[in-house]
């Protein structure tokens, strides 16, 4: 699993202002991982459309700017994003390619069991990078990993965890049907005559 390898070593030895980079494979190798995650919302064409709800819109044609406030939900596919506020900036030279998506408050982006939440979320088409801060959580399943701010590299198939005045904090558990990890020498239960030192 992409996300528990990424909840791994953001949780080993992490130091409070240190990162850690997940799953140095190339994205051809496999999929699942939080760049695949937060990377699918990509407000393209390429994954099908995209569908924002919210109870005011605002467009601003000087700046290109989309801004929609109050209960927002996006959804792309099996993707839901929500939040209080989201702007959507497009680029000043291709009328239909969006340069950058800012969302903030409450964040929210869910897809199956894996969910991310923070205080902001930044897509930056430019520089390829999703970043999730004010207290970013990944959870898939049980396991979650907990830092300020989750950077994803989209085209680097790598995520780093800061854990900026706090550490970075990991749970994870594991697969089931995988055997424990032998705890002592004898898996004997004790018998009620035993022995036992103080």
């Amino acid at each position: 699993m992409v996300l528990a390898a990424a909840l791994l070593s953001a949780g080993a030895g992490a130091k409070p202002t240190a990162a850690a980079t997940a799953d140095p494979r190339p994205k051809s190798q496999g999929k699942g991982g939080p760049d695949d995650f937060l990377g699918g919302l990509t407000f393209t064409s390429q994954r099908g459309p995209v569908t924002i709800s919210a109870k005011e819109l605002e467009f601003d044609y000087r700046v290109r700017t989309l801004t929609y406030r109050g209960n927002v939900t996006v959804t792309q596919g099996d993707m839901t994003l929500d939040s209080d506020l989201l702007r959507v900036t497009l680029d000043e030279k291709a009328t239909d390619q969006v340069r950058e998506v800012f969302a903030e408050g409450r964040v929210r982006i869910s897809q199956g069991n894996r969910v991310a939440t923070g205080g902001r979320a930044v897509f930056d088409q430019a520089s390829r990078t999703v970043v999730l801060s004010d207290n970013a959580v990944l959870r898939e399943g049980p396991n979650e990993v907990a830092g300020e701010r989750v950077i994803v590299y989209l085209d680097e198939a790598r995520s780093v965890v800061e854990g900026g005045d706090q550490r970075v904090r990991a749970v994870l558990f594991p697969p089931s049907g995988q055997p424990r990890p032998a705890t002592g020498a004898s898996e004997k239960p004790p018998q009620s005559g035993d022995q036992h030192e103080q």
